[in-house]
């Protein structure tokens, strides 16, 4: 019984054939391992691979070719992917999927060799840090600095960037000169790290394409010439990153809050703006709010303007949000904790708005800037008087019970024709008394956009008066 299971066995595999290569099993550093999947059936399925072991695959190809012998179609397949191991590293075992069946392949061990310096008369690749200390968040200078001696006449020169997969990098400088009959250039970066630890920056490569002549004839006419390429490989350099203490961020930070206005009316925007300036961790600022009771406020995403000062990243943070209150703005000041070797905690100024009230309902004046005093004369001409008010009275009435009847809302006085005609700044006075109302929050928004940031948001004005007579 177990030879005719073991038979079985051995015949499904003869009809499947599933293998696996690689290009080289024996690397050093830096190289690239091409790693390949082939399988042969009617319905293959192959792994979805975007990681082998902590290397991210770096590319992938795919092949299909389908043959037809005697009438029957077969398919293989085969995908090649390609990552860069740094150390000795086992390639694992994978699914694949063939007619239905499930196939692992066989895992394949690949050595890494450690790249050593190298020592060239004509060539050099060196990497150093100003600091090989640093606290979370802190900037560091990298250079890279390759010489070749002037007599030397290289086609090409390519210099690996380096690979720093838990650090900000921003190239500061880049400057060629002539020393000791070397051409040298220097390359700066200023890098952040976003993680503790310690860290290997290195060794990177610089490839050196330099032209070849062959003439086997010893004749000028028969001359050929092709470009050959020499590996240059560099020191390796350590940084060790020290933690800062929880909810901190590197840096020298200045912050204040300011408006636009000191008084406002009631549920009319006031815009605040945050701005934080100084020199440190600009990238791991967090997303700042604002906490005012009673009041709809709409922000915008945060500006970041940075700039590298005297080897140090310097900028400004700024953040603007519209605020329609109905109360008096009294905000505490922001406030973050920067770490900068002490730990300090900065705060913004605080800031007060007087919030007078609405005066939407009060006559619509041009330049109006001073509340209307309306004096009232008493005359006693009763008879005429008690008449006409006995007139418009039955009138008020009688349009009242008519509009009750089409179960219609009395609207407030003219707003259905100054919404029709008014624009975007217009039509935002005219809402906010409905804010609160979900569907009016969504226009105000929209307007907001279209008034503020330039935005062109369609608003359709008989959709608005519908749902204001549904009030």
């Amino acid at each position: 019984m177990k030879k005719f299971i073991l038979l079985i066995a051995v015949l499904l595999f003869a009809n499947v054939n599933v293998n696996v290569s690689v290009n080289k099993t024996d690397i050093s550093e830096g190289n690239e391992v091409i790693f390949t999947i082939t399988a042969e059936g009617k319905n293959v399925k192959m792994p979805d691979i975007a990681q082998i072991g902590p290397y991210q695959v770096q590319g992938s190809a795919k092949s299909e070719n389908v043959t037809i012998i005697n009438g029957k179609m077969n398919t293989q397949i085969s995908r090649s992917y390609i990552f860069y191991p740094l150390k000795n590293i086992t390639i694992p075992s994978f699914k694949v999927i063939v007619d239905g069946k499930t196939f692992y392949t066989k895992p394949i061990k690949i050595t890494v060799h450690k790249l050593e310096k190298t020592n060239d008369k004509n060539y050099d690749l060196t990497l150093s840090l100003d600091k090989n200390e640093s606290f979370l968040g802190e900037g560091k200078i990298l250079t890279i600095k390759f010489s070749q001696n002037i007599d030397a006449n290289p086609q090409s020169i390519q210099i690996q960037r380096p690979a720093l997969q838990d650090f900000l990098i921003n190239q500061i400088s880049s400057k060629t000169f002539i020393k000791n009959n070397y051409k040298i250039t220097k390359y700066k970066f200023l890098i952040i790290p976003q993680k503790s630890g310690i860290f290997e920056i290195g060794p990177i490569l610089a490839n050196i394409g330099i032209l070849q002549k062959e003439n086997p004839f010893d004749d000028p006419f028969f001359s050929a010439a092709f470009i050959r390429y020499k590996r240059i490989v560099s020191n390796e350099v350590k940084l060790k990153v020290k933690p800062i203490p929880q909810n901190s961020i590197w840096g020298d930070f200045n912050i204040t809050l300011s408006a636009d206005k000191k008084k406002a009316l009631a549920n009319t925007p006031v815009h605040i703006t945050l701005k934080i300036s100084g020199c440190g961790d600009f990238y791991d600022m967090k997303n700042f709010k604002l906490n005012i009771k009673n009041a709809t406020i709409y922000e915008k995403k945060p500006i970041l303007k940075t700039k590298i000062l005297n080897n140090i990243l310097c900028g400004v943070y700024q953040k603007e949000f519209t605020v329609l209150s109905p109360k008096d703005i009294n905000l505490s000041p922001v406030s973050l904790l920067e770490f900068n070797r002490k730990l300090k905690e900065v705060k913004s100024n605080p800031l007060y708005i007087k919030i007078e009230n609405s005066m939407i309902n009060l006559p619509k004046t041009e330049n109006f800037t001073h509340p209307v005093k309306i004096k009232t004369k008493i005359v006693y001409k009763t008879n005429y008087i008690l008449i006409l008010i006995a007139f418009v009275l039955g009138v008020l009435i009688t349009l009242l019970l008519s509009l009750s009847l089409y179960k219609i809302k009395f609207p407030k006085k003219d707003i259905y024709e100054q919404i029709k005609k008014a624009d975007n700044k217009e039509l935002f006075q005219l809402l906010l008394p409905f804010a609160g109302n979900k569907k009016i929050d969504e226009i105000l928004k929209k307007l907001e956009a279209n008034i503020y940031k330039g935005e062109k948001n369609k608003i359709d004005k008989k959709e608005i008066i519908e749902i204001i007579k549904s009030l």
